[in-house]
């Protein structure tokens, strides 16, 4: 299990879930039902900065499994192991919305939320978005947490300033194969670049790097490739940690300015 030194992925990293199915009815949520997981569930989170155990230690089931946005599976032991408080010259807070809970009979509830995360990492203002399913039993009068589950809310990139001068070059169409019937188009307007399969459907590549883009509205990003002779001859679109390399078909060779 890697350990990294932030807020998101040492604390609010290290919870996340389980897509679980009960197979008994819906019943009648109790009155009481819904403040209980309010409160405890932001009282879970506001002990995640200071890396506060007992809380969790309570809350989670001996046999609970949790996923966090990394793609890591932890057991409670490992959990409770990696849950440190922030390093010096970091702080944070993570906020509940949105809570939602759903009994399945009398003996499972599925709650559902957002997390709203602010950090200060030596002066820098990071805030992340995270959407998170949990799954309790009931446990006497109480719940334990049996399954949970978080993923990153995405959103579009900052722009980066960047040297512009080279737009042109990447105007064009781009395609998978010589035998793809439709391709990818990379459209220059109002000194902006925008992608896509049609002019009305195109979306703003947002500038990363003179080559590498955010497509917005999206989770890819773009990375536009030159050839030996210093002209763009291919697009990678690196979308879900995968590449998918798409070559030139079409559009002016314009070479890089000297």
């Amino acid at each position: 299990m890697k350990v990294t030194r932030t807020m998101t992925n040492i604390s609010h990293g290290t919870l996340a879930a389980l897509w679980v199915c009960v197979s008994c009815p819906a019943a009648t949520l109790p009155d009481d039902a819904t403040p209980w997981f309010q409160s405890r569930t932001q009282a879970l989170w506001d002990a995640v900065a200071d890396g506060r155990k007992e809380i969790w230690d309570r809350t989670l089931d001996v046999a609970c499994t949790i996923t966090n946005e990394d793609g890591d599976v932890l057991d409670k032991d490992e959990f409770l192991r990696d849950l440190q408080p922030l390093p010096p010259g970091s702080s944070g807070r993570i906020k509940v919305r949105g809570l939602t809970v759903r009994m399945l009979g009398a003996q499972a509830a599925v709650v559902h939320y957002w997390l709203d995360e602010s950090e200060n990492i030596f002066e820098q203002q990071l805030q992340t978005t995270y959407v998170e399913t949990d799954v309790y039993r009931r446990a006497g009068d109480g719940w334990l947490a049996v399954a949970m589950q978080v993923t990153v809310v995405p959103r579009d990139l900052t722009p980066i300033e960047v040297d512009t001068s080279g737009w042109p070059g990447l105007t064009g169409e781009y395609r998978l194969s010589e035998k793809a019937t439709s391709g990818y188009h990379v459209w220059l307007r109002d000194g902006a670049l925008y992608g896509g399969k049609d002019p009305a459907r195109a979306t703003r590549l947002i500038p990363l790097a003179p080559l590498v883009f955010f497509q917005q509205g999206s989770i890819h990003l773009m990375v536009f490739v030159r050839d030996h002779s210093g002209v763009v001859s291919q697009v990678r679109e690196l979308h879900k940690y995968n590449e998918v390399i798409m070559k030139r078909v079409s559009g002016a060779a314009v070479h890089p300015p000297p």
